[in-house]
């Protein structure tokens, strides 16, 4: 009597835990990505600001010519290859007394949820150089 009794109480509980693990599983996994997620975009947004700066760098050189930033940038994320940066987009901006470098990177997608795409965007400014005479008083 005592065990027909149990079996009749844990009736109701048969499958729960299939349903919890179908429920669960996604949400796991999502979390387990979402670490190696976060580390490429951070080294992708690293290297991305270090390609800015090496660009805005070379381009704001006293009688660098246009389109040496832009240059400077794409060696540099170039030199990285394709692991961490799948595509980027460089841009560079001159003025009369300042240079700018704009890198846009895609970032590959461990985590496959629909709309999600990982993108860094970056820009760099420096002033031009130029020399000047000092006035003697």
């Amino acid at each position: 009597m005592g065990r027909r009794l149990r079996t009749r109480w844990l009736a109701p509980e048969r499958g729960s835990s299939s349903v919890e693990f179908a429920v669960l599983f996604p949400v796991l996994v999502t979390l387990l990505l979402a670490g190696p997620q976060m580390a490429l975009w951070y080294f992708a947004q690293d290297a991305a600001e270090a390609a800015a700066e090496a660009g805005a760098r070379a381009g704001s050189l006293d009688g660098a010519p246009a389109g040496a930033g832009s240059d400077a940038a794409q060696d540099y994320l170039a030199a990285l290859g394709t692991g961490t940066i799948t595509s980027y987009r460089v841009e560079e901006t001159r003025t009369a007394t300042s240079v700018v470098v704009h890198v846009v990177a895609d970032v590959p997608n461990v985590i496959p949820l629909p709309g999600m795409v990982p993108v860094v965007d970056v820009t760099s400014a420096r002033g031009l150089e130029r020399f000047t005479v000092r006035e003697t008083p």
